[in-house]
């Protein structure tokens, strides 16, 4: 889909990577920029595969590794140079750090037009946080999604996953593709600020509009499909797991309710999830009584949107991960494979490319040193002496 399409990547740990992994898998030529001797210091995160930290393996596949030493103007020259032959560079670092560089968006247009810059960073390139430090639990609370992510009357809970790191480099890839085709148009690239705190400030656009505009505040664990209501809730089975009923239309509801032959709890369908509550109270008792395996097999045959809570275990061995081929092996630079996660756009019909290996540091340096900046092994010897690459 993006074959042609060059992007020099200057970002580290996941949300850029995540950004450009997901063009990489679609097609574009990705570069990973990274400093001489440290790289990226996700590399260096345990559980470690091979020597490499696998939460960098899994987010950097399809990409090609080189080392540059920013902080020197020769470095910066051979930035200078790919940026001519780039049609997107992304960066990560503090506001104001580019432009230091002599590498911001205004002094790069002049030498490529139609570059598509994009900044990604925790709260914009304005604004009175522009400055400050960062990492997705300080997204999550400034955003008022950790204050309503969580039980009733109990402290704000952590998600499992890194959500302001994740939907940040989804917008990223979404404010890059709109780029890419309106430079098609005018063929003029553009510079694009995106911000983790602004996409989920934009996560939160329901609960935001309802205070703004009806008064009604979000309360953590008392909104229809965060724990308010029992037809929409998380229940502990008899052996200790747990099933999400999610009965939220009446038709789900009823089928849940007739096949468990009760129909005398049809009326409860919208009862709270307070205790004391009858129906609440009731719910509890059935799903105590039956075990995680013997609801999974009524989730199987009742069309009540009932789940089981799987574990990490149980989702890459489940029939779904399975037949829908979400788990897929990748290359590693010594020859073995690892199993990861397969981007989750799907294009029937098209050609599925073996992938890259997550790259070593440095791993391209003579190939791209030489196309794109025109270097000699004799030139990258000597920068290597100088610490340049």
């Amino acid at each position: 889909m993006l074959t042609g399409i060059r992007v020099l990547d200057l970002s580290r740990l996941l949300p850029g990577p995540y950004a450009t992994m997901l063009l990489g898998d679609m097609g574009a030529e990705v570069i990973k920029v990274e400093e001489p001797g440290l790289g990226d210091y996700m590399r260096q995160f345990t559980p470690l595969v091979e020597g490499t930290g696998v939460f960098f393996l899994a987010v950097n596949r399809n990409k090609k590794s080189v080392t540059l030493n920013l902080k020197t103007e020769r470095g910066r020259e051979i930035l200078r140079a790919m940026i001519k032959k780039a049609d997107v560079l992304l960066e990560s670092f503090r506001p104001g750090v580019m432009d230091r560089l002599g590498l911001g968006y205004d002094t790069v247009r002049e030498i490529n037009p139609g570059l598509v810059y994009c900044s990604l960073s925790g709260y914009g390139q304005d604004g009175p946080d522009r400055d400050r430090a960062g990492h997705d639990v300080n997204y999550l609370a400034a955003s008022g999604v950790l204050g309503i992510t969580g039980v009733r009357d109990g402290q704000p809970v952590m998600p499992g996953v890194q959500v302001a790191d994740l939907t940040g480099g989804m917008f990223a890839v979404i404010g890059i593709l709109s780029a890419l085709w309106q430079r098609q148009s005018n063929g003029r690239g553009t510079y694009l600020d995106v911000a983790m705190a602004d996409g989920l400030y934009s996560m939160m656009s329901m609960h935001l509009a309802a205070l703004m505009n009806a008064g009604v505040p979000a309360a953590r664990g008392n909104m229809m499909l965060s724990g308010a209501l029992a037809c929409y809730s998380i229940y502990q089975t008899k052996d200790g797991g747990y099933v999400a009923l999610g009965a939220l239309e009446n038709k789900f509801w009823k089928n849940f309710c007739q096949t468990l032959d009760r129909s005398d709890m049809l009326p409860g369908h919208l009862a709270m999830a307070v205790d004391g509550d009858q129906v609440y109270e009731e719910l509890k008792n059935i799903f105590l009584s039956r075990t995680t395996a013997q609801w999974r097999e009524f989730a199987d045959r009742t069309d009540c949107c009932l789940s089981v809570v799987n574990d990490a275990a149980e989702v890459v061995q489940s029939a779904y991960a399975r037949e829908r081929g979400l788990i897929t092996d990748v290359p590693l630079t010594s020859g073995k494979t690892m199993s990861q996660v397969r981007n989750p756009i799907v294009f029937p019909g098209a050609e599925r490319k073996a992938p890259l290996s997550p790259p070593e540091l440095g791993q391209h340096n003579s190939e791209i040193y030489g196309s794109l900046a025109g270097l000699s092994d004799a030139e990258l010897d000597e920068l290597r002496r100088d610490g340049v690459i």
